[in-house]
């Protein structure tokens, strides 16, 4: 065998092994990342520490995962987090930054009992402060904090439910489209959007309304130690500027947030610090969500969108202010 052919063979060979290893390393690293981004594992500070909460954008389920995820509000990952605050011994406190219109119901008062086991299991305090909307669900949510501020800009309040339904009846009779329905009672599939609703059916749904509101009147009334008929006459729905909330007794205060955040680190021993948990997402993740939020969808995709984003019922505690 010539000299250059043996020279080429071991080039290959070399070649072929650190292709190998490399890939080898590349994937080790990967399902590394996959498991830490799975888990969504923190690694918190040293000294005494405050940890940050972000509550931004829709109170709603999420997809679990750091892997996919853009900064928007996931309570799968936000209870994770607070969990891990929960049990870590530096851990001195909680900054809620809130920035959201609300959400869905459950999403909302699982994140406040989530919250409100923090606070109980530790005795540790909750600080909340609202950037441009605080609202709704997020407003709940803040009901566990010993202080609230604002931004001079803010919008807040709205203490209240809702509940949307369609009726596409007459769509549906205009396209020949006839929606059948096999129900075991009357009261079965309400709110279907091919079905026109009894006054019975509205009622029943005004019923769990009501039952949602009052859970929201409780909340307000302990959390900011408040007449309970004071809280009815503000509980009307509507939203609230930074001076008539403060003028309320809805927040405690009006500032900006990197004054807030000093405010806060004043309350501890010195040498405390933030940790903000939004420093800590993967450029890579966000990219990958990015990724994946701009790809084309199908015109099914897309009405099927549409449709799922005008879901009837599934109450709310939300606002129309975004």
């Amino acid at each position: 065998m010539k000299k250059k052919q043996i020279i080429a063979m071991i080039i290959a060979a070399v070649l072929f092994v650190t292709v190998g290893l490399v890939g080898v390393a590349s994937s080790l690293l990967m399902n590394s990342f996959m498991n830490d981004s799975a888990t969504g594992t923190e690694t918190f500070p040293m000294e005494e520490f405050v940890g940050v909460v972000n509550i931004i954008g829709t109170i709603q389920e999420g997809t679990g995962s750091y892997f996919t995820n853009t900064g928007q509000y996931d309570h799968a990952l936000v209870v994770n987090y607070i969990e891990e605050l929960a049990a870590c011994e530096n851990n001195v406190g909680l900054l809620l930054y809130i920035d959201s219109p609300g959400g869905y119901c459950y999403v909302g008062d699982d994140l406040y009992l989530e919250l409100m086991e923090y606070k109980e299991e530790t005795g540790r305090p909750i600080y909340a402060y609202f950037s441009s909307l605080a609202a709704s669900a997020a407003y709940y949510a803040a009901m566990t904090a010993d202080e609230i501020y604002a931004n001079r800009m803010t919008t807040t309040g709205s203490i209240g439910v809702y509940s949307t339904y369609y009726d596409m009846s007459e769509l549906y009779n205009k396209l020949g489209v006839k929606e059948i329905i096999v129900k075991s009672g009357d009261n079965k599939a309400v709110g279907s959007p091919g079905q026109v609703m009894t006054d019975e059916q509205i009622a029943i749904e005004q019923s769990q309304v009501d039952y949602m509101y009052e859970i929201f009147v409780d909340v307000v009334e302990k959390g900011r130690n408040m007449d309970r008929d004071k809280v009815y006459e503000i509980a009307d729905g509507r939203a609230y500027d930074a001076e008539q909330a403060l003028e309320l007794d809805l927040i405690d205060g009006i500032a900006r947030y990197e004054d807030y955040r000093a405010q806060v680190l004043s309350y501890f021993d010195d040498g405390t610090v933030f940790y903000d948990q939004d420093s800590n997402y993967s450029a890579f993740a966000y990219m990958f969500g990015e990724v994946l939020e701009s790809m084309p969808k199908s015109d099914n995709q897309v009405i099927i969108d549409f449709i799922e984003s005008k879901e009837n019922g599934g109450a709310k505690y939300e606002s129309i202010y975004r």
